[in-house]
């Protein structure tokens, strides 16, 4: 296989990697040891690429079985025309989760992990159609504000 044959692999497989999906995303994610005593817990998000410069929202929901969505927060997307529809990389997003959190510490005491539901919105919390978007990794942190 020559150099440039290589490379070519190389870059298709980092495509398929970076791939965004439309619609919302659900992850299981571990509550922390002892999140229900913490001053301050939030749900970080890592290695996420967006597909053009549109702002949107990303507001994230509990999955509890048997009751509706529980709303955690959310964390704006400034949008960045410049890039035209190229996919784009952000930096890690934090949004403060302890108080919704907080009010479901009964409901979770025995599970070792929650589902969220994370989900792409506009200013009005209307799902936004038609944006692809990833993120690679979604998890819970004790400690600092945001």
């Amino acid at each position: 296989m020559g150099l440039i044959s290589w490379l070519a692999s190389v870059m298709i497989l980092a495509a398929l990697t970076v791939q965004a999906e439309e619609g919302p995303h659900r992850f299981s994610v571990d509550l922390p040891t002892g999140w229900q005593e913490t001053s301050h817990l939030r749900l970080v998000l890592e290695g996420m690429t967006v597909a053009g410069g549109q702002p949107f929202k990303l507001r994230a929901a509990a999955i509890l079985e048997g009751a509706e969505p529980v709303m955690l927060g959310s964390a704006g997307i400034v949008g960045d025309r410049s890039v035209g529809s190229a996919p784009r990389r952000l930096p890690t997003l934090l949004i403060d989760v302890t108080r919704p959190l907080g009010k479901l510490a009964d409901r979770l005491s025995a599970q070792p992990a929650i589902t969220i539901r994370i989900e792409a919105v506009d200013g009005r919390n209307v799902p936004v159609g038609g944006l692809d978007w990833s993120v690679q990794s979604v998890r819970l942190e004790k400690g600092g504000r945001n």
